[in-house]
C-alpha cells in the first residue's frame, strides 16, 4: 500500500528507518521502505546496510553517483506500491504520528507536502549557524502559508504522491548539480493541473552543512536556476514570486547589475566573515546570492 522511498548520500539513516518501520507497523498498513544509496562512503554504506535486516526494508547501492533528480526517478521505478512517500535522508521524525497523518491521502491523485522544520536551538559550532538560520527563517513555513502558493512551495524533502503521477511527471534528469529540481517539478505539477496540498506534518532537517559547503551548494543552485531560465523551462509567471528574480530584472532594466557586482567586490571580505561568523546576516546572504546570480546570468549569456 505504501512505498517509503529514501535516497541516501553520506548520511546515517538507521535511526530514521527504524522509526519509520515502527510507525508503519503500528499503522497496520502494507508497506515497504526502499533505501537507495547514491555512492556514499564505504563506512556509511556499511552502517546503513544493516537496515535491510528489518522486514519489508530494501537497501540497494549504486556504483556511481547519479544525482538528486535521477535517483528519485529510479526509486519510483523500484517501488511496488501505488502510493509513494519520498523523504530526504538527513531527516528526523518529530513525533509518533508522522505516518498516520498521511493515511487519509493514500490512493488519491493529489500531491501532499508535509513541510520542514529545524531545531530551535542554535548549533554549538558557528560554522553551522548560517545554514541553521536560513532554514529556520526561510524554509520552516506553516502549512497555511505554503497552501497560499502550493506549487511554489513544493519541496522534495517530504511529500506523498501516487505512482501514476510520478510516471506522468518525472524529475528532470538534465539537472545534475544541486538545486531547483523541486522548482521544476512543482511547475510541471501546476502545468498538468495536479492538486498540491500542504499539511502540517514536517520532518526535522538535521543534516546541516557547514557554511563553506552551504555556499558551494548555493552556487550550484544558482547555476541550475540560470540554466532553467536560459533554456525556457521556467514559467514567466514564476518570476514574480521569486525575490531574487524580481530584483535582478529590476536592476537589469536600469543597467545596474554591474554596479551591484562592483559594490560586492568592495565589501566581499566583510560579507564572507559575517556569513562564517557567530551572528550571520540573512540580508548579507541575500546580497551574496544576488551578486552570484548576476554573475551567472552574465556568464551563461555568453555561453548560450
Amino acid at each position: 500500500m505504501l512505498s517509503i522511498l529514501i535516497p541516501v548520500y553520506n548520511f546515517n539513516i538507521v535511526a530514521l528507518v527504524n522509526e519509520l518501520h515502527r510507525q508503519s507497523e503500528a499503522a497496520s498498513i502494507e508497506f515497504e521502505i526502499v533505501v537507495l544509496d547514491d555512492c556514499s562512503s564505504e563506512l556509511l554504506r556499511d552502517q546503513n546496510k544493516d537496515v535491510s535486516n528489518l522486514p519489508n526494508v530494501v537497501f540497494r547501492e549504486l556504483d556511481k553517483n547519479i544525482g538528486r533528480a535521477r535517483i528519485r526517478n529510479r526509486l519510483a521505478d523500484m517501488a511496488k506500491y501505488s502510493t509513494l512517500l519520498f523523504m530526504d535522508c538527513d531527516s528526523e521524525i518529530p513525533d509518533k504520528m508522522y505516518i498516520n497523518r498521511y493515511l487519509p491521502y493514500f490512493g488519491h491523485e493529489v500531491v501532499v507536502c508535509g513541510g520542514r522544520e529545524y531545531k530551535p536551538e542554535q548549533p554549538e559550532e558557528p560554522e553551522y549557524f548560517l545554514r541553521w538560520l536560513y532554514g529556520l527563517k526561510r524554509e520552516q513555513i506553516e502549512a497555511e502559508v505554503r497552501n497560499a502558493s502550493p506549487y511554489r512551495s513544493f519541496m522534495t524533502n517530504n511529500f506523498l504522491i501516487s505512482k501514476s503521477i510520478l510516471k506522468l511527471i518525472q524529475f528532470d534528469e538534465s539537472l545534475v548539480k544541486y538545486g531547483h529540481e523541486d522548482t521544476l517539478f512543482g511547475l510541471e505539477l501546476k502545468k498538468h493541473k495536479i492538486p498540491v496540498l500542504h499539511i502540517q506534518n514536517p520532518l526535522i532537517h538535521i543534516g546541516l552543512e557547514a557554511t563553506s559547503e552551504f555556499l558551494q551548494k548555493t552556487g550550484e543552485s544558482i547555476e541550475n536556476l540560470v540554466i532553467l531560465i536560459k533554456t525556457g523551462k521556467l514559467d514567466r509567471e514564476y518570476y514574480k514570486d521569486v525575490r531574487i528574480l524580481r530584483t535582478y530584472y529590476f536592476l537589469k532594466k536600469y543597467s545596474l547589475t554591474g554596479i551591484v557586482n562592483r559594490i560586492f567586490n568592495w565589501f566581499s571580505n566583510a560579507v564572507y566573515r559575517n556569513m562564517s561568523g557567530s551572528n550571520p546576516s540573512l540580508l548579507l546572504f541575500d546580497i551574496y546570492r544576488l551578486t552570484m546570480f548576476c554573475r551567472a546570468m552574465r556568464d551563461k549569456t555568453r555561453s548560450f
